[in-house]
């Protein structure tokens, strides 16, 4: 297969949970990577050669209740970048840029903004098409959708897949449909109905690093307009800045809006 992984798979144990990694090695400064809620490690199968290419020792986390990882004994944001902190230092990890989609994205502002101890770790934080807000109500309506094809055989699932997705290519649509296979429901139910609204957008004022955010056409983003007139506004101060990509959509790093998206956020990376 021209998508097959050249990674190293490793696991680290924090409490009772045990993560799962992928290290595609490189030298140079480590990247991080987090996914999206449904997604893997493995998803990143052409994000992380591009960034070890550019000089970086990459490394992707199955979050919790995907891939090879453990359900998180909790849901709660604070809870999962709690995980990832841990992992950043099990790692032994120093001068991270930590890069994280959706889900991941909310994981990567959580850390970067909280009181975990890797925070101290990081040195650049990119947010991809960042969950920045979640009202349960809204959850609901949508976890039916995102619950399809989980826990389903990656053969199955992956017709529905690649009709859902015509543009994304065939190594996209492989990993995402053995992401699914791998997918813990609860974890999914967990993200989706939260006890109560939450909202991240003022935690990027408190990211003490250089902060990207990436977005996609508004039209396809999970930032509500009210959301990313926010961020903007917030980010105007200068501590961070925003990038749409034009011709992409919530999943930008697959598809056609993959080299648009790899190569902003490499040119940012290299400044």
């Amino acid at each position: 297969m021209a998508y097959t992984i050249d990674a190293a798979r490793g696991y680290l144990t924090l409490g009772r949970v045990r993560l799962s990694y992928l290290d595609w090695g490189g030298a140079g400064p480590p990247a991080v990577l987090l996914h999206g809620i449904t997604s893997s490690a493995a998803t990143f199968w052409r994000v992380a050669p591009a960034l070890r290419a550019a000089g970086h020792r990459v490394i992707a986390l199955d979050m919790p209740g995907h891939g090879q990882s453990d359900v998180s004994p909790a849901h709660d944001l604070n809870t999962i970048a709690g995980l990832v902190s841990g992992a950043i230092e099990q790692l032994g990890l120093r001068d991270v840029r930590l890069i994280g989609h959706s889900w991941g994205g909310a994981t990567a502002l959580t850390l970067a903004s909280g009181v975990h101890p890797a925070r101290a770790a990081l040195a650049r934080v990119v947010l991809v098409d960042p969950a920045l807000a979640l009202a349960p109500e809204w959850g609901a309506a949508r976890l039916a959708e995102f619950l399809t094809g989980v826990g389903e055989p990656a053969d199955v699932v992956r017709p529905w897949v690649r009709a859902n997705n015509p543009a994304w290519d065939e190594g996209d649509v492989y990993w995402k449909s053995v992401a699914l296979e791998q997918c813990r429901r609860a974890q999914v139910e967990g993200f989706f109905l939260p006890r109560e609204e939450w909202n991240l957008v003022e935690r990027v004022e408190r990211v003490a690093v250089p902060l990207l955010v990436l977005v996609c056409e508004p039209v396809f983003s999970v930032l509500s307009a009210p959301v990313l007139e926010e961020l903007r506004a917030r980010l105007r101060n200068g501590r961070g800045q925003i990038e749409e990509v034009p011709g992409t959509n919530h999943n930008m790093f697959r598809g056609p809006g993959y080299a648009a998206t790899i190569t902003t956020l490499l040119a940012w990376l290299r400044e």
